[in-house]
């Protein structure tokens, strides 16, 4: 009898004790860290909707919780014991010197310095690099991602790749990792032949921090005291719609950070993302949700494998060496709902994979150079396998407009995986991304005939090229036969004319600027029902020199839109005349001349020998206001020097005289 007091006093002591940390815990940082043994590992399913599972390891699961978590486990009655938190890590290296940090990557940045250092990407490398300010968190600091192209201003027919990292904000390897890639990827883009092919090539989104009010949940200065959780104490891992349960999985509303996340999952086609956690060593695949294998399984393990193989290459034996040596299924590890893997490869549409980089959750700032040695590579794979599988443009086969479409793989594709694809409705681009095999491909459109393409043939590591044009089912409601853009000092002029039109209720006008994304900047009346051809016009004051990017948007009484191609105007007012010159100078047998004007004006360009004859007028006809360029071919012409003279008469009656040399080589 004594024996059992004992015992029972012993426990009861474990409890408050742990009851006492679980306390101290949640009233100082929201959350607290155990673990727990289950009997039988069915139980996992029944907890992993409770509380927010870190990880399993045989018996023992090891979980975070919230209050309201916390109190709805304690029902159980089952012993744990609270572990130390993994952000608390005391003093640890910081730095509040963004240009210091990249000498070394061997500190943390403090949040000012982190929002400084990607704002400083983009002005040192305006042409391959600009910030996208994604929103705010629930304490109003910034998502931020590095989006990167050689082009990067201008949206292309081409595969859109995305990582982030520290969604857990007490995960933190994959934060500096991240700036790190950046950098590199900017820094060696003229140097390294692999980056500039991938900067060539993809449209590359890097978000290094998912979650600051986790990551600095003990105050700018520090990455010290991070959490899990964001500012309300939500695991917002676990706050995505679900396939299975639901679009509120864990019971919570949509968090700032979930929305940030899911809208861009949704308005953007991400052929490929990852995001990076810490906690364990593994790359894990879809999916977390469902006990069944995704039908692009296989391909998912390849592309899972080659990363984690690449990093065995060059880590110490033991890094990365659990589970399937270094991969695993989602589901077989431990179920997840919620989760942003399943959700960006179920409801994006995309291939998203989950990426554990190091056992340690908050990791001595002093062994991420090693990491970074470790991953460098396979960080780069990863993003190359975005240019593999079918890649291809759907457009109108008359218009040559770009279509949203479906794409499906015949006998493949399910339903219940949702693992078709879609095009952009911007370029008409899409990628899908399969094993090796020879595949039937299905393409669908609204009021489009479908297509089905046989024999389509695939290896790994190589990119089959397969643009698709499909032909309207019904007349085209809206028969667009020119859209052109202007420029002249006081904005852009944009003009579109119609052949026939049914049911048009109007067109929106959407623009991307230099520094901010597409938006709908007017919305101007359609005729209705008619076969007469019309004449449209707007004008947009604008005032930021750049280019700019235009797209119509065709609305119909009944709601159906179709959208005509992107086209560009180059905004940089021009006050004087002036006759720039030609390019190439000397040439052979074709140059260009360069001239600008303030007012649309009649221009004569002619061309004179040595000893003033007259060779020939290159041109004499009306000009737009702003600059202009034409192309002059010389193949009748014999080598030589010539001068070539401009006439402008403007339509405010001013008139302009200027001449250049140009020399022909033969």
């Amino acid at each position: 009898m004594k024996r059992i007091y004992i015992l029972f006093l012993f426990l009861f002591s474990c409890s408050l004790f742990a009851q006492y940390s679980a306390d101290a815990y949640l009233k100082s940082k929201g959350e607290v860290y155990f673990k727990f043994k289950v009997e039988n590992m069915s139980d996992i399913q029944t907890f992993t909707k409770i509380v927010s599972i870190d990880n399993v390891k045989g018996n023992e699961v090891y979980a975070y919780a919230n209050q309201k978590e916390y109190d709805t486990f304690l029902k159980y009655q089952i012993p744990i014991e609270v572990l130390k938190h993994p952000g608390d890590v005391g003093k640890i290296a910081m730095s509040n010197d963004y240009k210091l940090i990249k000498g070394n990557w061997n500190t943390y940045p403090t949040y000012d310095a982190y929002v400084q250092m990607m704002y400083a990407f983009e002005e040192n490398y305006p042409g391959l690099c600009k910030i996208i300010d994604a929103g705010n968190t629930v304490q109003g600091r910034k998502i931020l991602f590095a989006k990167i192209s050689k082009n990067v201003n201008t949206e292309e027919a081409e595969p859109k790749f995305m990582y982030t990292a520290t969604m857990h904000g007490d995960e933190t390897t994959g934060y500096v990792l991240m700036l790190r890639l950046i950098d590199s990827l900017l820094t060696t883009y003229n140097t390294n032949t692999r980056v500039h092919n991938l900067l060539d090539n993809f449209e590359i989104w890097i978000n290094p921090l998912a979650n600051p009010d986790g990551t600095y949940h003990g105050g700018n200065s520090s990455v010290n005291g991070a959490t899990r959780y964001n500012a309300n104490y939500v695991d917002y891992n676990r706050n995505f719609p679900d396939p299975v349960d639901g679009p509120h999985p864990d019971g919570e509303a949509w968090q700032p950070e979930t929305i940030i996340m899911k809208d861009l999952a949704l308005n953007n086609v991400f052929a490929m993302s990852a995001n990076f956690h810490g906690g364990e060593e593994v790359i894990n695949y879809p999916w977390d949700t469902w006990a069944r294998l995704h039908t692009d399984n296989t391909w998912m393990k390849y592309v899972s494998r080659e990363f984690a193989d690449t990093v065995h290459g060059h880590a110490p034996s033991s890094y990365m060496d659990g589970y399937d040596n270094g991969i695993t299924n989602g589901y077989d590890w431990y179920r997840v709902a919620g989760g942003r893997q399943d959700f960006y490869t179920y409801f994006g549409h995309g291939r998203e994979i989950t990426m554990e980089i190091s056992l340690v959750k908050l990791l001595s700032p002093s062994l991420l150079p090693n990491h970074w040695e470790y991953l460098k590579r396979s960080f780069l794979n990863y993003i190359e396998q975005a240019g593999y599988g079918i890649h291809g443009v759907v457009t109108d086969s008359i218009t040559g407009a770009p279509i949203k479409a479906k794409i499906e793989i015949v006998g493949h594709d399910l339903n219940i995986d949702s693992s078709f694809v879609y095009s952009s409705n911007r370029t008409g681009f899409y990628t899908r991304l399969i094993a090796p095999g020879t595949y039937t491909v299905k393409v669908s459109a609204g009021n489009y005939f479908t297509k089905t393409i046989s024999g389509i043939s695939v290896t790994n590591k190589h990119t089959t090229i397969l643009n698709i044009p499909l032909m309207t089912t019904n007349p085209v409601p809206v028969e667009l036969i020119s859209f052109t853009a202007n420029t002249s000092n006081n904005g852009i002029t944009l003009n579109w004319s119609t052949a026939t039109e049914t049911n048009n209720k109007g067109f929106e006008i959407l623009r991307k600027s230099p520094n901010s994304d597409w938006l709908n900047v007017a919305f101007i009346e359609g005729n209705g029902t008619t076969t007469e051809s019309n004449n449209y016009s707007y004008s947009d004051k604008v005032s930021e020199n750049g280019k700019y990017q235009y797209q119509l948007k065709q609305i119909d009484y009944d709601g159906t839109v179709n959208y005509s191609s992107v086209i560009e105007a180059d905004f940089a007012p021009v006050f004087e005349y002036q006759l720039v010159g030609n390019y190439p100078n000397p040439f052979n047998p074709s140059t260009n001349i360069v001239f600008s004007l303030p007012v649309a004006s009649q221009v004569n360009i002619s061309l004179y020998n040595l000893i003033g004859q007259k060779v020939c007028d290159v041109t004499n006809q009306m000009y737009n206001a702003g600059k202009n360029e034409i192309k002059f071919n010389a193949d009748n012409l014999s080598a030589g020097i010539y001068i070539y003279k401009m006439n402008a008469q403007g339509t405010n009656n001013t008139h302009f005289t200027s001449s250049r040399k140009m020399m022909l080589l033969k």
